[in-house]
């Protein structure tokens, strides 16, 4: 009943393409999220919270599919926008950025995922109680990444 374009409609395929991904079905949460993405890039801002949601939530799936470059370019663009537009310590910037350095990791680039899990870990521990499971979460990474 809703266009394809509809907000509601979009924010639907979302949570079933994360659906989707937690029940291991990679290649159709993959599939609806670009075409999530796709439809958002020709109604929503660049900087549009949904839209970069979904980008994030793309780069995730394209990771768990084996398809770490596109991962680690949609993420950089994601970062790069939330850097413009969120404060430094905002959580949705601190998990793309902690993911972005995940998907350098599974890339081989190393180097770049310490660098930047070591900016995301000093500002969680600036914005996030020591128990917080985001700022637990980077901390161990820092830690396995830098052995």
């Amino acid at each position: 009943m809703l266009a394809e374009d509809h907000p509601d409609q979009l924010a639907s395929q979302h949570a079933l393409a994360i659906a989707y991904k937690a029940n291991g079905q990679i290649k159709e949460a993959v599939a609806l999220l670009e075409q999530v993405v796709k439809i958002g890039q020709m109604t929503l801002a660049e900087d549009h919270p949904d839209q970069l949601a979904s980008q994030h939530a793309l780069a995730m799936a394209y990771k768990a599919n084996g398809q770490v470059k596109e991962a680690v370019a949609l993420l950089e663009q994601v970062v790069k926008i939330r850097q413009m537009t969120l404060a430094e310590d905002h959580p949705d910037r601190l998990a793309s950025q902690h993911e972005l350095a995940m998907a350098y990791k599974a890339n081989g680039q190393i180097k770049e995922a310490v660098a930047l899990l070591e900016q995301v870990v000093k500002l969680k521990r600036l914005r996030f109680h020591q128990d917080h499971p985001s700022r637990v979460v980077s901390e161990k990474a820092l830690f396995y990444f830098s052995q």
